[in-house]
């Protein structure tokens, strides 16, 4: 018996046999979304509120309103403002109405059933009066309370069946086709599972089968050049979709708090993709990677302050929460095949916050003037000089002599322009030609280029609250980021054309060097290309940024960190994003640094030291 028991299992284990197993998905209920969700699925009545009782022309009335959900240990807890009239109706008139008006918590015990319907039902309840205090009621007000507001609230259902269809269909496009079969039989087979009461919400499974041999991914293999494009293109609808997750949060100012999670999780994601676009270290998996990170990092955010709105954006809501778990829970375990970050699939989410109506997910260098507030960032930068489309200005073209004398100006390049206002564009020409170095120019050129810095980083800190005793630190980052960045240059001339200057790599511009992926929607692209002191500003900003929300926010206030070291750990991020702050600390601990780093202290020493005759080094060749 025993060697047939074995070649069983043999035969099972050879023969391709896929072995189910039970997951679960949860479902997640925080008690405001739930308070909401009562309220907008029975608080009906004008003003928001529920009658609860109204019998002879208003003689015995219970209404109730203001719900508010709380946890009860292994029950919740429901918060209802009451408001309570009680007479006896004699002769067709209300004789000796009594009225009384507090609070009534009750007690619920919470089902999960299967049909995906929550029910509750009543089993203690306390008063208080208005001011909060408990009340002790007697007579026919106590009695009408207690009998028909346990009544009336005990026909509470939530039906989660419609969220749990949305769940479905949502997830469906992030998994590719030859996951569809898993899928189905995944999708199929989702039942309702326990409930339990925790201290900040209802939490519910969704139980579902699935194959053992479906729970298996391959080791992730390095992005070929020819997968590249199409993977840029899924890292940018996913990029689109977290700058528009962010707008969706409520217009009123988030905390400080949330705002530095916001810009955490958004500058860490653009700061990953750029270093392994250039180190040529993405893999397939990259998308999917980010996305289930972020959504960790941002749900608390979201479950706290999203603005919920009517009863049908807030189980809108929940299917998005829901879909958003699912995603990363199916992710976790290893699902057929894995999670596929897909333009299609983010559309389908994105729809859920936006009660079903279109929300495109446009790759624009826009400055999104909500996110820069969601972020902290205040009022966008004064955008007013050069801005265009072109990537260089051709000199003749736009008759430029080689003395940079301007006779008139025609057709700009050759893509048909028509310019209506010659003496303005004529002045932005001019304003770029300007800030052109040269061998003839340099000196004064340098001085103009360290002057607009220095003006730049003043401007700055009068609204920035950067404490007074890092100002002059703060005034040798800027001057020092924009000498290593890019030698106090702006543009370029070659063979009678002039262009911005651009990062070896295609991601930065300008004289601070500002990557365009990382700060796409907080800075006009334009004007960072064609407008030097536009540029100037944006850069001064971020050195802010990195300063003072995450330098000194992180630094250890028991063992501070020199200004030397606190001023190269902010070019460490300013070059590298927010993951080079701890990383740049261990560099320094082991003394082993990169060269930009030992570039950066060069500049930085010069800085401090007044040093401008080392300006002009890096034109050497010129």
């Amino acid at each position: 018996m025993r060697a047939i028991a074995l070649s069983v299992i043999a035969v099972l284990l050879f023969s391709g046999h896929a072995f189910a197993k039970t997951v679960s998905l949860p479902i997640t209920i925080d008690y405001p979304l739930l308070g909401l969700i009562i309220k907008n699925s029975v608080f009906t009545d004008p003003g928001e509120t529920a009658v609860a009782l109204d019998e002879n022309n208003g003689c015995q009335k219970i209404t109730l309103s203001e719900p508010q959900a709380a946890d009860e240990g292994r029950f919740v807890r429901l918060k209802t403002r009451v408001k309570a009239r009680a007479g006896a109706y004699l002769f067709n008139k209300c004789v000796a109405p009594v009225e009384w008006e507090g609070y009534i918590e009750v007690v619920q015990e919470v089902r999960f059933d299967d049909d995906w319907v929550l029910r509750f039902r009543a089993s203690d309840s306390r008063l208080y009066n208005s001011e909060g205090s408990p009340a002790r009621l007697t007579g026919i007000i106590y009695s009408l309370i207690k009998t028909y507001v346990h009544a009336y609230l005990d026909q509470i259902e939530i039906n989660l069946a419609p969220p749990v269809t949305k769940m479905k269909k949502t997830i469906a496009p992030f998994f590719g086709p030859q996951a569809s079969a898993p899928l189905k039989k995944l999708v199929k087979s989702f039942r309702p599972g326990k409930i339990r009461m925790t201290k900040d919400a209802v939490r519910m499974e969704i139980l579902a089968e699935t194959d053992e041999s479906a729970d298996k991914r391959e080791d992730e293999k390095k992005l070929g050049d020819d997968e590249r494009e199409r993977f840029t293109g899924s890292w940018e609808a996913w990029d689109s979709f977290l700058a528009y997750l962010l707008t969706s949060l409520p217009d009123g100012s988030l905390p400080p708090e949330d705002q530095q999670i916001l810009l955490d999780t958004l500058l860490d994601m653009r700061s990953r993709f750029i270093t392994g676009l250039a180190e040529h270290t993405l893999g397939p998996d990259f998308v999917r990677d980010q996305f289930t990170d972020s959504w960790t990092a941002l749900e608390p955010v979201f479950r706290k302050r999203l603005d919920h709105g009517h009863a049908k954006s807030a189980l809108g809501y929940l299917a998005f929460f829901t879909s958003s778990d699912a995603l990363v829970t199916l992710d976790k375990i290893g699902f057929a095949f894995g999670v596929e970050i897909s333009r299609n699939g983010l559309l389908r989410l994105a729809r859920l916050l936006a009660d079903d109506r279109p929300a495109p997910l446009t790759y624009s260098g826009n400055v999104d003037t909500k996110l820069r507030k969601s972020l902290g960032l205040g009022e966008p930068l004064d955008e007013g000089g050069p801005s265009f489309d072109e990537d260089e200005l051709d000199l003749e073209s736009v008759g430029v002599d080689k003395t940079g004398y301007m006779p008139q100006l025609i057709d700009f390049l050759a893509t048909g322009m028509a310019w209506a206002d010659t003496s303005q564009n004529k002045s932005k020409i001019e304003m770029i030609l300007k800030w052109v170095a040269t061998k003839k120019n340099l000196t004064s050129y340098l001085q103009r280029a360290r002057r607009l810095i220095d003006e730049s980083a003043a401007a700055n800190l009068k609204k920035s609250s950067i404490p007074k005793k890092y100002h002059q630190l703060y005034r040798f980052i800027v001057p020092a980021t924009a000498w290593q960045e890019s030698c106090f240059r702006q543009f370029k001339k070659s063979r009678g054309k002039v262009t911005y200057l651009r990062s070896y790599n295609n991601t930065s511009v300008g004289i601070m060097q500002i990557n365009e992926r990382v700060w796409r929607g907080i800075y006009n692209p334009k004007s960072l290309r064609w407008n030097i002191r536009y540029n100037a500003m944006a850069g001064a900003e971020i050195a802010d940024i990195y300063l003072r929300r995450y330098a000194l926010r992180k630094m250890n206030k028991s063992k501070p960190l020199s200004a030397d070291t606190l001023a190269r750990a902010v070019y460490a991020m300013y070059n590298g994003g927010p993951g080079q702050f701890r990383k740049f600390l261990k560099r320094s601990a082991r003394g082993k640094f990169y060269l930009s780093d030992r570039l950066f202290r060069q500049k930085y020493l010069w800085v401090k030291k007044n040093r401008r005759d080392k300006m002009t080094a890096c034109f050497a060749g010129m």
